[in-house]
């Protein structure tokens, strides 16, 4: 069956919102269904502590710069895509 563009009725919009909405009705139900060995907490004690993360070198900033192959007004400046090529 080909489709071709039309200005959609509003009989066709109504039986599209039905259609999606039998359809997401549908997957919720069976996803619903799916057995999984992840646990969620049921509280905010069982979840992780955020930590304090890590500290870089002092003059971390400075060695990326100085590794960068171009940089303009303190920003480094890099080639996007170049490997797709």
């Amino acid at each position: 069956m080909a489709y071709t563009w039309h200005p959609v009725t509003e009989q066709e919009k109504e039986e599209i919102k039905k259609n999606a909405k039998n359809l997401l009705d549908e997957f919720s139900s069976k996803i619903a269904k799916i057995e999984t060995s992840e646990q969620k907490p049921e509280d905010k004690e069982n979840l992780r502590l955020e930590g304090t993360g890590w500290n870089t070198d002092d003059n971390f900033r400075e060695i990326m710069m100085d590794n960068a192959p171009m940089i303009e007004n303190g920003l480094i400046i890099a080639e996007t895509g170049a490997w797709k090529k």
